[in-house]
């Protein structure tokens, strides 16, 4: 069953394929206006529309909402077509910041040594941030595609920064089980 609030913002994703560009900017910044509910509707055109400036539109609107939710198809979106929408979509991802490391990595290390456009779009994602405790491992992963490359040591560094994230969330699972015995 379609409510009201979801046809309002079919329609607005409908303008963003319109030939008008200031039509389109018009349904875009109504659709950042709408936040978090307008998320997945600009995921399935950033993924799914034959329309350039369609997806362009709803790529820039996802880096303005920044909800966790579109990191899937802003990670697909590193592959588009079009440079620039794989541009917004590495922009978007950066905005995301630490919400976006895990899933950055994870697709870095699945299809960073076939992909120059997932490359690219990652050392634009990492480059300039700061990444705490990883630092170092990060900065070997930067360096590494600098050059368009993904070398062994930014492959492996990628892996370790992975493997120390699970870890980190494996002990805050065990806290969080060890404060609600406590409480018993």
């Amino acid at each position: 069953m379609t409510t009201e609030k979801d046809a309002g913002i079919d329609g607005l994703l409908a303008l963003l394929q319109h030939r008008d560009g200031l039509v389109r900017q018009k349904g875009r910044r109504m659709l950042v206006e709408a936040g978090a509910a307008a998320v997945p509707g600009l995921c399935r055109v950033l993924l799914n529309s034959p329309s350039k400036d369609a997806r362009w539109g709803a790529a820039k609107a996802l880096g303005e909402i920044l909800d966790p939710d579109s990191v899937p198809a802003l990670l697909d979106a590193l592959e588009d077509r079009n440079s620039d929408v794989a541009w917004l979509a590495a922009v978007a991802l950066k905005g995301l910041g630490r919400e976006a490391w895990k899933p950055v990595l994870q697709r870095l290390v699945e299809r960073g040594v076939d992909s120059v456009a997932v490359r690219d779009g990652v050392h634009h994602i990492l480059a300039g941030q700061k990444f705490d405790r990883y630092e170092e491992l990060f900065a070997t992963v930067v360096r590494s595609l600098e050059f368009g490359e993904l070398d062994e040591a930014g492959s492996m560094a990628a892996a370790e920064i992975l493997k120390l994230m699970l870890g980190d969330l494996w002990q805050e699972c065990r806290e969080m089980g060890a404060g609600e015995g406590a409480e018993d």
